[in-house]
């Protein structure tokens, strides 16, 4: 008899095993929280950061000196690779190979 009970209780949720399904709603919303989960967050610098930063794109600017951005996009680090046309201190952005990049979504800038 104590084999008998040592089955049963080892059985686990087998009479639910066939019952199991997945709705397309909830298969969306482990996804999106799947994808949610493993996204970056946003860059916070220091003040230090942000005056080494601004440095290095101004000489990019002066100079015409190549660099390399790294800047959070849709949940993710994208790097940029050019030289720094313009900086907009008053709507804090930069502006590299065409392209508007705000100063607070920078996560680094290195010279090349």
């Amino acid at each position: 008899m104590k084999k008998h009970e040592d089955i049963f209780l080892r059985r686990g949720n087998l009479m639910w095993e066939g019952s199991r399904m997945m709705l397309p709603e909830h298969i969306q919303a482990l996804r999106e929280y799947d994808r949610e989960k493993a996204e970056d967050p946003k860059p916070h610098l220091t003040e230090d950061e942000l005056t080494d930063m601004g440095h290095i794109a101004f000489d990019s600017m002066r100079y015409t000196l190549e660099v390399k951005l790294t800047h959070w996009h849709e949940g993710y680090y994208t790097d940029v690779i050019g030289i720094i046309d313009k900086i907009d201190t008053q709507l804090k952005q930069v502006k590299i190979n065409d392209k508007w990049i705000k100063i607070n979504l920078i996560k680094v800038i290195e010279r090349l």
